[in-house]
């Protein structure tokens, strides 16, 4: 279980009343993660929704060469592992600790039961992870850009 009081300072549960986020807390765990630590790997099937309390988590995925590249850098109060809200997902990136990291972590089957019993929750939160996903995409065109735009043999 995990306390009202730290999932209200998630975004993603921004918009919910404070009995939906209790419902939520008695499904969530806190996790502590040591640096270096893996919380779910490239291609693992997802199972659970995580939040960042504290700390930071690197998403990398391997490239053809079999580099390590990081796609994105996940702070307090964001959300990852929203594909554990659809049935049979896997992870598209590795999501690394690179600091002593505090995370909650939900079920994303109770997810769904809670979003039947309660379509306005189901709503609102695939709202919110329709504005992640943009937001995401968003920056990461914006890198795409930039590599395109300094790459030495494509100018």
């Amino acid at each position: 279980m995990v306390e009202k009081e730290i999932l209200k300072k998630m975004r993603f549960l921004g918009e919910l009343s404070d009995s939906v986020i209790e419902k939520i807390g008695s499904i969530a765990t806190l996790e502590n993660y040591d640096e270096h630590s893996i919380v779910f790997e490239q291609n693992q099937d997802l199972s659970h929704l995580y939040m960042m309390v504290s700390g930071k988590v690197h998403f990398t995925v391997e490239s053809a060469s079999g580099k390590a590249l990081t796609l994105d850098k996940i702070y307090e109060g964001r959300t990852f592992g929203v594909s554990a809200l659809m049935e049979e997902s896997s992870s598209a990136y590795t999501a690394i600790c690179v600091e002593n990291s505090s995370i909650v972590s939900i079920p994303g089957k109770q997810m769904r039961q809670l979003f039947e019993e309660d379509f306005k929750i189901g709503h609102i939160l695939m709202l919110n992870v329709v504005k992640l996903f943009k937001k995401r995409i968003e920056r990461h065109t914006r890198q795409f850009l930039l590599s395109l735009a300094t790459h030495s043999e494509i100018k």
